[in-house]
């Protein structure tokens, strides 16, 4: 069968339009904007993955024991202490970028992307043996790539009980090696398809160690993706397309191609942006957290006044928080009653309050039993609430004289539409930071990153630092 002459010819398939997009992407394409928003990223995500690494993570742990054990000896910095291939280096250092829930958020696929891409891109850019520009530029490609394919086929999958990070997280990381080994079009599309094939990831981890570990998974088996692609690996392209594929399996048959015409044009990093947390909890929790926390500065409410905080809230943000009594600190990062108590009593929420004893403290405990959480069906009904608002709180704080003050909290801190002062970005990272290398080596190591663009190699971005040397 022929085809008319006046059909219009097939679009590319969409792990071709990613690929050709990547081979293409050069750091001068990128506009300055963006790149100071995956610069950002790169900041915020080795800082609380410095964290993760020295803190008691269990999840940080097993992975970098498990690349130790298991993984080549290579040139990629373990930011635990160490060196291994770059797949190992990627495992290892992305269930420590994830293992304390701290790394940022994107709206595009409701996905952890940094926590994946930056150390992804960290262990190929210096498997390579490239500069702090190719780091950058290999960020930026992973995060686009994998926000513009999320965009494509809608926040359904993430509805449907699909972990989009570990999902989706595949496909930037192999993006990001692409790019860093300056894979061709055909080559890179390959890696994308690879990937796309064989990911996955259940919400049903959260609160586990499981979730970091899955981070983690999907780093490496992007890597390895691209790796190989590079050794003549072929995969058909229109995995996404295809009726036994991506789309119709994962997202209930919705793809727009648009969204992936896109790139180049539209930068995600920019729109829909990046959330930064200011607390170390999943996302959902943190707009009842400021809620509170601004009703009892506003009010000058003590703990002891506030007989009960009730939280009208959307269903998503209900279905992501399901400890209501929290065990462990993982648990207490998916609970709004943790959140909310821990800023009633303390007035934030920290990692040094993600310990057993603050767990088991009494007066925590009943703060908790006064924190009650309610799902509303018709949150999404109005179009506006649901896109401004799509974790957001209607927080009411019923006082003991009888009295309740209000605040609904459309976005939380650090969300773009309330992003963190540059001061408070770089405290973040330096207290992180130097929760694993001491205060010095954190602002000699922020330094470097600010200047990343001007790095000639890697080994000057971390060596001395996690050692604890000098500039």
């Amino acid at each position: 069968m022929t085809t008319s002459p006046s059909a219009p010819p097939a679009a590319p398939p969409a792990a071709r339009l990613i690929g050709h997009w990547l081979a293409g992407l050069e750091r001068a394409g990128i506009p300055e904007e963006a790149a100071a928003v995956g610069r950002g990223c790169i900041i915020d995500t080795l800082g609380v993955a410095l964290a993760g690494a020295g803190a008691d993570a269990d999840a940080a742990r097993m992975a970098r024991e498990e690349a130790l054990d298991i993984y080549a000896t290579g040139p990629c910095t373990l930011l635990g202490g160490g060196r291994r291939c770059a797949e190992g280096a990627a495992f290892a250092n992305t269930a420590a970028a994830h293992a304390l829930d701290f790394d940022d958020n994107c709206y595009a696929g409701f996905v952890h992307g940094s926590a994946v891409v930056v150390p992804t891109a960290l262990a190929a850019v210096e498997a390579v043996g490239g500069t702090g520009a190719d780091l950058l530029t290999a960020v930026v490609a992973g995060a686009e790539a994998e926000y513009a394919l999320a965009i494509a086929l809608g926040n359904g999958v993430y509805e449907a009980g699909w972990w989009t990070t570990a999902l989706f997280g595949t496909v930037g990381a192999a993006a990001a090696a692409a790019k860093a080994f300056r894979l061709d079009g055909d080559r890179a599309a390959d890696a994308i398809a690879f990937a796309l094939c064989g990911t996955g990831g259940l919400r049903a981890c959260f609160g586990t160690g499981a979730k970091p570990l899955l981070a983690a998974q999907a780093a490496a088996n992007g890597l390895r993706a691209v790796r190989l692609a590079m050794r003549g690996g072929t995969v058909p392209h229109g995995v996404v397309e295809d009726p036994r594929g991506f789309a119709r399996l994962m997202a209930q048959g919705r793809f727009d191609a648009m969204a992936l015409d896109e790139l180049g044009r539209r930068w995600h990093l920019l729109d829909p942006g990046i959330d930064t947390k200011a607390y170390p909890v999943c996302l959902s929790s943190h707009a009842a957290a400021d809620a509170v926390r601004d009703l009892m500065a506003e009010h000058r409410l003590d703990p002891s006044d506030i007989a009960a905080v009730r939280c009208v809230v959307p269903p998503v943000v209900a279905a992501n928080l399901t400890y209501d009594r929290p065990a462990t600190p993982g648990e207490a990062r998916f609970s709004l009653p943790f959140a909310v108590a821990c800023v009633m009593l303390h007035g934030d929420l920290t990692l040094d309050h993600l310990t057993g004893p603050t767990l088991t403290d009494p007066r925590l405990r009943a703060a908790m039993e006064r924190v009650s959480l309610r799902p509303d069906p018709g949150w999404n009904a109005d179009p506006d609430r649901a896109r401004l608002a799509p974790e957001g709180a209607d927080v009411t704080v019923e006082i003991r004289t009888g009295q309740s003050v209000r605040r609904f909290c459309a976005s939380a801190r650090g969300t773009v539409a309330r992003p963190l002062s540059m001061e408070a970005h770089t405290a973040k990272f330096l207290a992180c930071a130097a929760r694993a290398i001491g205060p010095a080596a954190a602002q000699r190591l922020h330094r470097r990153l600010l200047a990343i663009d001007a790095l000639p190699g890697l080994g000057g971005l971390l060596d001395g630092v996690l050692d604890g040397g000098t500039d």
